[in-house]
């Protein structure tokens, strides 16, 4: 009886010690899960942003009379930005009018900024954005990386 005993012990530690990988595995997977909402949350924030960076700087260089290609080149980030807002909001679960009402409001929030500092707004966000629009797979990485290192 001592012997079975200690034989239904072994068993249940190999048992346990053998499901370890799959506790681990389980974790990992949660935790790429978190890194990849937090990614795509970051994304569309920045995108948010961009939209009303790109908008409002298209009115402020209408309104000197700047070069219809710098404002055409503006407004078509600023359609780029809107879709991919809108495209990762949609992935998220996130209400078009929720939506919608957050970029109203980013905009109206970037019109203040530019009112009293278009410069400061311009260093801010014009390379982020233009880099965003031009290559948003090294935006990922940035938010990626910045995940992995908070997300534990």
């Amino acid at each position: 009886m001592k012997n079975f005993n200690l034989l239904i012990k072994f068993v249940f530690l190999i048992l346990i010690i053998s499901s370890f990988p799959i506790f681990l595995y389980a974790s990992d997977v949660a935790k790429e899960q978190k890194i990849a909402r937090y990614v795509m949350e970051n994304i569309q924030r920045d995108y948010v942003n961009c939209y009303s960076f790109y908008k409002v700087a298209a009115e402020s260089f209408k309104k000197a009379n700047k070069d219809t290609q710098i404002i055409e080149g503006l407004e078509k980030s600023a359609d780029v930005s809107l879709k991919y807002n809108y495209d990762l909001g949609e992935i998220m679960g996130l209400n078009p009018e929720v939506m919608a009402q957050m970029t109203k409001d980013k905009v109206n929030e970037f019109v203040k900024l530019a009112n009293n500092d278009f410069a400061s707004l311009a260093k801010k966000y014009g390379l982020v954005c233009k880099d965003l629009v031009e290559n948003p797979k090294q935006r990922t990485n940035y938010w990626e990386n910045k995940g992995k290192k908070i997300i534990k």
